[in-house]
């Protein structure tokens, strides 16, 4: 089983070149990138692409989301589908980012909707939870239980497209300590045409 290519990715980034986070076979974007995934889910992320009937995508690169072994502004973006929710600090992450990412170039992802998950009866996430994360440097190891849903690794964050997009808006200046993420809102899906169950926003990194 294969979801078909998002044409609003191919639109903005074909022609570069960059990194995917957890790329996945049956979920296939058709960009120039390498497939960034860490060591610890690498038989979790290969058993998923199995049970979807596909042959696992190779890993090219060990890394997490919030530290990809890449030079500074090296990359023309960042891609990442499904991967948002289950990173502890998403924060550090968006550094992450931002450091690996020429001038000028991309953050596209797409984040599933707060019902995308039967059962998940939590609240959404709010700025200052996240912001506690950041200052706590929360890992999966130590990240509270009560922020998780789908055990270790699973989803500790739960936004709508208006809430994350706010949460960006938020880190344009820099404040409670965290370094400015003045990024340029290109675009967004909502629902999104990929797998139909999240929604896509785009953006520009300066």
């Amino acid at each position: 089983m294969k979801f078909p290519l998002h044409q609003p990715t191919l639109k903005l980034l074909t022609g570069l070149s960059g990194i995917e986070l957890g790329a996945a076979s049956h979920n296939p974007f058709g960009v120039n990138a390498i497939n960034v995934a860490p060591k610890f889910d690498e038989d979790l992320f290969q058993d998923n692409q199995v049970n979807m009937g596909e042959q696992p995508t190779k890993i090219d690169m060990y890394g997490e989301a919030d530290n990809i072994p890449v030079k500074d502004k090296s990359q023309d973006f960042v891609l990442s589908s499904h991967v948002f929710e289950h990173i502890p600090d998403p924060i550090s992450a968006l550094l992450e980012w931002q450091r690996v990412i020429k001038p000028g170039g991309y953050v596209v992802m797409i984040v599933p909707q707060p019902d995308a998950l039967a059962g998940d009866n939590r609240p959404l996430s709010t700025y200052d939870r996240l912001v506690k994360a950041h200052r706590e440097k929360w890992k999966i190891e130590t990240a509270p239980a009560e922020n998780l849903y789908g055990g270790k690794g699973g989803h500790y964050w739960k936004f709508t497209s208006t809430t994350l997009r706010k949460f960006l808006e938020n880190l344009k200046t820099a404040n409670d300590g965290i370094p400015a993420v003045n990024w340029q809102l290109l675009g967004t899906e909502d629902p999104d045409s990929k797998v139909g169950n999240g929604f896509w926003l785009a953006y520009r990194v300066p």
